[in-house]
């Protein structure tokens, strides 16, 4: 299914044959296309929604939407999630993130009134901040996670993807 579309810009739900792409394109493509299998695979068993962007053909970001969200800071509690929102670089400042964002919690705003996501806390994650705080997530108030459980006061924990804080937004 196609989302949106612009002369420059087309959104549409991911297929296997894009697993190629997204596996170039990736910022750690070892191991990729197994990680891109597998979120094909919950695609397919209708777990969630595989979105993808194409700017001037080139492949330009995408997100998954899970629809009952079984990781980070709401996991297993029966909201959807948002997963993996990726635009690389050199398709950054565009639009694209947001675009994405908003398709996802579009589809989010059918299964529940909230949608969650989960952010590292590095600078590589950096405008994702900026992209969330300016689409009015907010954190969940349990502080900072490390591999998926709250880190408690004067924690031992190791700034990598895993340290990461729990966003809401109602929809």
């Amino acid at each position: 299914m196609i989302y949106y579309q612009t002369e420059e810009l087309i959104i549409r739900d991911m297929e296997d044959t894009d697993i190629e792409e997204l596996s170039r394109e990736a910022e750690n493509p070892d191991g990729a296309a197994g990680y891109f299998k597998k979120q094909d695979g919950h695609i397919k068993s209708r777990m969630c929604t595989g979105l993808i962007a194409f700017c001037q053909g080139q492949m330009a970001g995408y997100v998954y939407l899970y629809y009952q969200c079984k990781w980070g800071g709401l996991g297993n509690q029966g909201y959807p999630g948002i997963v993996d929102l990726f635009v690389p670089e050199r398709f950054r400042q565009r639009g694209i993130g947001g675009r994405l964002m908003d398709i996802a919690e579009q589809i989010a705003s059918n299964y529940s009134d909230r949608v969650y996501l989960d952010v590292g806390l590095n600078s590589t994650f950096g405008s994702a901040h900026r992209l969330y705080a300016k689409r009015g997530y907010i954190p969940d108030g349990k502080g900072c996670y490390y591999e998926e459980t709250v880190c408690g006061v004067d924690a031992e924990c190791v700034n990598s993807d895993e340290l990461t804080l729990c966003l809401i937004k109602n929809i």
